[in-house]
């Protein structure tokens, strides 16, 4: 009887600490930036700037999830930093990471993030989570309307909130829209402001970006010239209408330069292509206002 009281004692001991030491769940990460750049460096005849690498101040930060998953944040936080901003990220949202250092990565976000530090903002761009970092990334915009996206995303706002105390505007830009939505959920009185921009209305459960109370004002920007199939700007007005909020706000953005990608694309109208650093800063314009009050 001893010795089969010691085997369990032994045994519980034993898969505690497998629980406590278990790894996080951890894929393979596809880097997309040789399917995208050497196009877009061949039709660069504006010399305009396609990725920005992490910069001098910047960080990686490792999120862990209750769900044993991690996710990584690039931080920046400038000693002038009055906001934050968290960026949720299109397409994929697979950085480009290499060496535990931001590389190429290129879409709107990522790219043109410096932007927001000449606005005072610090700035924090989400991965996506470990689990899911191959080829598909977190481009299944229902599973970024559900629970295990909404867990991550909770551990992602309880860690920027223990690094800066001031108030927080979530960015979501196109398949970003539904992380946005899902992370209204939270109701999360830190958050000042939402921006959606060149929001993927028409993918699949993009249903819940209107059926969402956002408890905070609500930016829509989107592109005059947004030609991707499910962010038409023919239906950004009719979209913005559908958001339920305590405030709302468009901005409609006109001129940048020719696509050098496909029209949902990371460097066509749908992503300001061109038109960068004034997007941001209208964008900044009307949400410093909001965050003012």
């Amino acid at each position: 009887m001893h010795k089969l009281k010691a085997t369990i004692v032994t045994f519980l001991l034993m898969t505690s600490s497998i629980a406590i030491f278990a790894q996080p769940v951890k894929s393979a990460r596809y880097d997309d930036a040789d399917d995208f750049l050497p196009k877009a460096e061949q039709r660069n005849k504006n010399n305009i700037r396609l990725f920005l690498r992490q910069q001098e101040g910047e960080e990686l930060i490792k999120v862990t999830s209750p769900r044993n998953v991690t996710i990584d944040l690039i931080a920046k936080i400038p000693a002038d930093a009055e906001y934050a901003v968290i960026f949720l990220l299109g397409g994929t949202s697979v950085l480009s990471i290499a060496n535990e250092k931001l590389d190429r990565s290129f879409s709107f976000q990522p790219r043109s993030r410096d932007y927001w530090w000449d606005q005072k903002f610090a700035t924090f761009l989400v991965d996506a989570p470990s689990d899911r970092l191959g080829k598909d990334g977190i481009q299944d915009t229902v599973w970024r309307t559900g629970k295990d996206h909404l867990t991550d995303l909770e551990a992602v706002l309880n860690t920027v909130t223990s690094r800066f105390k001031g108030p927080i505007v979530i960015h979501g830009h196109s398949n970003g829209a539904a992380s946005l939505a899902n992370m209204a959920q939270l109701n999360s009185e830190v958050i000042k402001a939402y921006v959606y921009s060149g929001a993927a209305f028409l993918n699949r459960g993009a249903e819940i970006t209107s059926r969402v109370e956002h408890k905070a004002p609500v930016l829509v920007v989107h592109h005059k010239n947004d030609q991707c199939n499910v962010s038409p700007f023919s239906r950004a007005s009719q979209f913005a209408e559908s958001i339920k909020a305590t405030e709302k706000k468009t901005l409609w953005i006109d001129g940048g330069i020719d696509a050098m990608s496909g029209q949902c694309g990371p460097f066509a109208a749908h992503s300001f292509v061109g038109r960068e650093e004034s997007t941001i800063a209208e964008i900044t314009k009307q949400v410093r206002i909001w965050l003012k009050k």
